[in-house]
């Protein structure tokens, strides 16, 4: 029933269809909300007025995605793959150190080893095996330490997705935004009842190496830095958190690694009405 809220909100369900998700409709608050606004968005398509589109619109618009630089992949969908890749070499490693440490373990030797002996006689040395094994144990416990290193990245940014998430979804969420001096752009999506804020930057120009931006919430006791976006993608997302009316969002050039307090006139301000 969750996806007729479409089709309802256009009139384009059977009778039966219709009755039944209306029956639905009273007890489900999501759709009730999703329908509601699903009417607001086709009552404003419907006034909207059509225009034609510049000439050589479609020739522009395919020679640009030549020129577009493609998104980098999801910082989550990274840390599974090397969480992935750590686990499997510290399989790896256990399993050698495992199989050398067997007190019956006898090597197999091929034609060519039992020729020259040489093939087998590096297992046959204690230190040379002590070596080795106690090179697989502090390989396997690095790539230990790398896991939960891993691990906490990977959960520190679900924490974050959901938080974003969970603002954009709030009730009273209310959207501002602004040009930057530089080009591009800042949106930024508050919520009082969170009171926290998800600021989003797009096109904004990259930065040398040395610099980059920061985000701060700025209010009449101060300013404190929210985050830095990356100097290199063109668009970037920050959580800010204990915001509330009559705080700025605002967005500096600062030296590589940020700074305790702004040192430059901020590129963009957003002032937060909840």
């Amino acid at each position: 029933m969750h996806v007729l809220t479409g089709s309802y909100a256009l009139d384009a369900l059977g009778a039966q269809e219709r009755t039944e998700f209306e029956r639905h409709l009273q007890h489900c608050p999501s759709c009730q909300a999703e329908v509601r606004g699903l009417h607001e968005t086709a009552a404003r398509l419907a006034i909207a007025r059509s225009a034609r589109p510049p000439a050589q619109m479609e020739q522009r618009v395919l020679a640009a995605t030549y020129r577009t630089r493609q998104l980098p992949p999801l910082a989550g969908q990274r840390l599974r793959r090397d969480l992935r890749q750590t686990r499997l070499a510290r399989l790896f490693a256990g399993w050698l150190t495992a199989g050398q440490s067997r007190p019956d373990a006898q090597p197999r030797r091929s034609g060519r080893d039992r020729g020259n002996g040489w093939g087998n006689s590096w297992l046959r040395s204690p230190r040379l095996v002590g070596a080795v094994a106690a090179a697989c144990v502090a390989a396997a416990v690095g790539l230990g330490i790398t896991q939960v290193a891993t691990q906490h990245q990977l959960d520190s940014a679900h924490a974050t997705s959901a938080a974003i998430a969970k603002v954009l979804d709030a009730p009273d969420a209310r959207i501002e935004a602004t040009p930057a001096s530089m080009g591009g752009a800042v949106t930024v999506v508050v919520s009082a009842l969170q009171r926290e804020a998800v600021v989003t930057t797009s096109g904004m120009p990259s930065l040398s190496s040395s610099r980059v931006y920061q985000v701060w919430v700025m209010s009449s006791s101060g300013a404190r830095s929210v985050g830095l976006l990356s100097s290199t993608d063109h668009i970037g997302q920050l959580l800010a958190s204990g915001v509330q009316s009559g705080d700025q969002i605002g967005i500096t050039v600062e030296p590589s690694g940020g700074t305790s307090r702004p040192t430059t006139t901020p590129v963009a301000t957003v002032p937060l009405t909840t």
